[in-house]
Parts: C-alpha cells; structure tokens; sequence
C-alpha cells in the first residue's frame, strides 16, 4: 500500500476517489465496506422470514432465487419514492449528528464539562500522584492504577509470546484458547476483606460492651430496673440461635437425648425377643 502510488497510480487514485467503499444515501460520512453493503443486500432478499428451509426443497429455492431479488427491487424502489414525499432533499444530505437538537445536547455536555473544571479545578494541574475521578474526588483501588499503568506492557508482552508460540516457534496451535485477563477495572468493586470468625466473635463483644455500658447509664440515671433490663434481648438477632446473623444448626435428638434419658429410669432386665418363622 505504501508504494501504490508507483505501483499502480490508477488504483490510488481511485482509492483517493474513495471507490472502495458503497454509499447508499447522499448523506456525507454514511459510506461503508463492499462486503457490509453484500449482507445489507442479502438481507433485503431474505426478508423478515430469511431463507430457513428452502434449501431443503429444490423447487422452493429455485422460485426464491428468481423471485426473491426482483421482490426486494421493487420493495425498495417504493421505499424510496415515498421518502421522496416525506423527506427534503436538504435533510437527506445531513449527517444524523447535524440537526439541532443533538447540537444543543452537545453544548449542553460542553458547558458540564467546563462548569465541573470551574468549580474542582484544573485537573491537568493535579499535583498529586493518586488516581481520582474528576468530578468526585473519589481516589480509585490501588489495582487499578497498577491496571493503567502496566496494561500497555502486559498487552505488548502477551502480543510477542503469543507471536513467537503459534508463528514463529509453532509450539502452540492457533486454536489453543486464549486465557482472559481479569484485571482490575474502574468498575470493579473493590475486595472484600476477609475476617475471621475470631474477629466477628471480637467485633460483637465490642459492640456488647459499648451497648451495654450505654443502656446501664441509662438505666441509672433513669432509675430503671437492672432486672428488667437483663430480662430483654438487646440483639438485632438472639445468640442462641443464630450466629453473625447465620441461625445455628443442629439435630433434633442432641435436644431430646438428655430430657428423656431423665424420664426413663436406668434397668437391666432385657427384653424377650421371638422369633416367628411362616
């Protein structure tokens, strides 16, 4: 491509020319590739219903073939002439993005931008190393600059082995599949961090404390009854059947083992046991 011009001027000049794309409309910045323009044609012979099943009858593929094209001619032959009644020569040459509504919504997200710089600042003026968001000040995970920062090199570096593997060395198989990379996205929600249950058992008697301290001042400034107020559960959920928040579980006969060994008195007499044969 690079030596076209010598090679072969007519072709560059008709690359110039820009005959190597399909415009459909006079509509400026509408062009699209030959091959784009082919499916938009063998979309318009198919129609709504395609052609699922015609393959499988001779007869029916053949009416298609001979009908189908000369269908879609005339359908879009009346397309056009009523957008000839309903739309002006003027807007048919417009660009979508040249009309003034979407004009107006873009000035309108022009003076947001530049109100939000006016009132946090600069941001190309930021001193600071960190990474934050320009209109919150929010500064992103730690991942995420490590992402923005070695996204560029892991890419380049994944682009040479995947290169040398499957073109130069051909150790791999080009059809081996590509392992994705789950880098840490602005998106992303940061991780977690993990506790253990020794630091949720911690937490809740922290938290005990501090309540319990409260509601005991309380009480005695209040001339409150110490009884009553050890009397009532003070939890968002009671500890005895449920843990952080998880009900506890367990089986039936634990429960029951000790109440009825109680009722039953200990003997050493066995029972008689027959046996009927029929």
């Amino acid at each position: 491509m690079v030596q076209l011009p010598k090679t072969n001027p007519e072709t560059h000049r008709a690359f110039l020319e820009g005959n190597f794309v399909v415009n459909k409309t006079e509509k400026k910045f509408s062009c699209m590739a030959i091959d784009q323009a082919h499916e938009q044609n063998n979309a318009c012979v198919k129609a709504d219903g395609g052609a699922v099943g015609l393959t499988e009858n001779p007869g029916a593929l053949r009416r298609w073939m001979v009908a189908g094209p000369e269908m879609a001619r005339l359908v879009n032959e009346f397309e056009n002439v009523t957008e000839c009644f309903v739309n002006t020569n003027a807007s048919n040459k417009l660009h979508h993005e040249q009309t003034l509504s979407f004009q107006e919504s873009f000035r309108n997200d022009i003076v947001s931008l530049y109100d939000v710089i006016d009132d946090l600042g600069n941001p190309f003026l930021e001193t600071s190393k960190d990474l934050l968001v320009l209109d919150s000040k929010n500064i992103v995970d730690i991942s995420v600059v490590k992402t923005v920062n070695t996204i560029e090199s892991l890419g380049q570096e994944q682009f040479e082995k995947y290169t040398k593997e499957r073109l130069v060395d051909r150790t791999t198989s080009v059809f081996d599949t590509i392992k994705r990379n789950k880098l840490p996205l602005f998106q992303t929600p940061p991780p977690a961090k993990k506790t253990s249950t020794t630091d949720h058992k911690l937490m809740a008697l922290k938290s005990n404390c501090s309540l319990f301290s409260r509601l005991y001042i309380a009480c005695q400034s209040r001339d409150g009854n110490l009884d009553d107020f050890f009397r009532h559960e003070n939890h968002a959920f009671p500890p005895s059947l449920s843990q952080n928040g998880t009900i506890r579980l367990g089986t039936k006969a634990d429960l029951l083992s000790k109440c009825l060994e109680r009722l039953t008195p200990p003997t050493d007499v066995k029972p008689v046991v027959s046996f009927c044969y029929s």
